[in-house]
């Protein structure tokens, strides 16, 4: 074996310019695969990170069909139990309950439909980065003080029912087309309602959207006028001041949402110790499914028919985009080193004819054809070592640069992938699997294309080898 090492050796140093050209083109291959791959990584990791992190959490506690259907009155009831339950668990980091709706939003001559979003402040910010993606003001901290609601009296019980057969009464008359009086209907409707359900004194303070703030010319401090529904179906307007802006890193919901404190929203809507969603973070995205099992059991001794989905359930594109893209490097690395594999194939070729008549004088000499074979191999193996070291290194030193560093793209402005916001620069994230794998696919591909010039000096006749010129 060692003069077999010797003689591939030699035979690469006599045409060093042809063995530098084949190394160098193995050398960027292997560079540039490592650097690739390392990029996609680190841009899947940032869409998981984007999505779990930026809102969506590791798993999610819905009422059942809710996502489909998303209807105000489908909500988690009496969920500070359930809260309490999962926040005493060892598995779970922690735990946010969420609220959704929408409105209207206004301010002067403009505006805007928009989503409504609760949050528990000192809870989110353990589970998603939302409190971080600030662009003004700060984040919500504490919650307005709402009036206590009273009960009605049993003049006002009756007045109830007086506006409930009023309010059928005036449907069937719109219906064939008669015309009729609510004005005083409805004021007195929103007598009960203020009964019922008082507004504070003082605007809730909220977080706007950065475009939705823009596009309204809503600054820190004003005020804007919502009008929202109520879960008994009462339509209603409230004052709101807006404490800051906040850039979601999509142009949908930046241009829609607006973050209530949970009381706040709660109090809003009527619908006291209700959740529609729990967001839930682990230590790690590798327990997700173990967690996922062991809660299965805990939400069906709620009342309520509930469900827990992991995050890549709640958002299978963003799986779906990773594979994708996984799929398309593996292509576009398989393409790079078959051209590779060519080159050195053509490089082993060119050799072995070259070296014909020494090839044929060692077979002369008793070399067996086998060990032809040996020595064709080891050289194209040994010219792949060098290159693939040399290869490691380069794609160590671009992937550790982009790792630290990343690749800025700012100038291409703002973009995010499946609605999640990306960063602007692309970070590498580096791996012993794209480090080694296309070390060890390129081997593959040497040793396959050594096998044609290594067979061809093989099968050689010495004595029609030594006779051509």
């Amino acid at each position: 074996m060692r003069l077999f090492i010797k003689l591939a050796w030699r035979n690469l140093l006599r045409n060093r310019k042809r063995s530098i050209v084949t190394a160098l083109g193995i050398t960027l291959g292997i560079g540039f695969c490592i650097t690739t791959l390392a990029i996609m990584d680190g841009l899947s990791h940032d869409l998981v990170t984007g999505t779990t992190a930026g809102q969506v959490g590791h798993l999610q506690i819905h009422q059942q069909d809710y996502l489909a259907k998303r209807q105000l009155q489908q909500t988690i009831s009496h969920d500070t139990e359930l809260l309490n339950v999962l926040r005493a668990r060892k598995d779970i980091s922690a735990v946010a309950a969420r609220l959704y709706s929408f409105g209207y939003l206004s301010k002067n001559d403009k505006s805007v439909g928009v989503s409504l979003f609760g949050v528990e402040p000192q809870h989110e910010r353990l589970v998603t980065t939302l409190a971080q993606q600030m662009v003004s003001g700060e984040f919500l901290s504490k919650p307005t003080p709402w009036p206590l609601s009273r009960t009605l009296t049993d003049a006002q019980l009756r007045l109830d029912e007086q506006l409930t057969a009023q309010a059928v009464a005036a449907a069937f008359a719109e219906l064939d087309g008669l015309s009729s009086n609510t004005s005083s209907t409805q004021q007195h409707t929103n007598q009960l309602i203020d009964t019922l359900a008082p507004l504070p004194d003082v605007p809730p303070k909220v977080i706007l959207g950065v475009k939705l703030a823009r596009n309204l010319q809503a600054n820190i401090g004003d005020v804007v006028t919502l009008l929202y529904e109520t879960s008994m179906g009462a339509q209603q307007s409230l004052q709101l001041e807006v404490a800051g802006t906040s850039r979601q890193g999509t142009d949908l919901i930046d241009r829609t949402r607006i973050i209530f404190h949970l009381n706040d929203l709660q109090k809003l809507l009527q619908l006291p110790k209700q959740s529609h969603e729990i967001a839930i973070k682990t230590y790690d995205l590798t327990t997700v499914a173990r967690t996922q099992n062991a809660l299965t059991p805990v939400i069906a001794e709620h009342k309520q028919p509930l469900t827990v989905q992991t995050w890549s359930q709640l958002r299978p594109d963003i799986l779906a985009l990773i594979q994708s893209n996984q799929a398309l490097m593996g292509t576009l690395v398989f393409i790079i080193f078959l051209i590779a594999g060519v080159g050195v194939m053509n490089a082993m070729l060119v050799s072995v004819m070259e070296r014909k008549k020494e090839l044929c004088l060692l077979k002369a000499l008793g070399l067996k054809g086998s060990n032809v074979v040996w020595v064709v191999t080891i050289e194209t193996l040994l010219l792949t070592l060098i290159a693939s070291m040399a290869g490691l290194i380069m794609g160590i030193t671009l992937g550790s640069y982009l790792q630290q560093y990343g690749w800025d793209i700012s100038q291409f402005g703002e973009f995010s992938l499946a609605g999640v916001g990306m960063t602007t620069a692309l970070k590498a994230k580096l791996t012993l699997d794209n480090l080694f794998t296309p070390v060890f696919v390129m081997f593959i591909i040497a040793l396959l294309a050594a096998l044609y010039p290594a067979l061809s000096a093989a099968k050689l006749i010495p004595a029609q080898g030594m006779r051509s010129s």
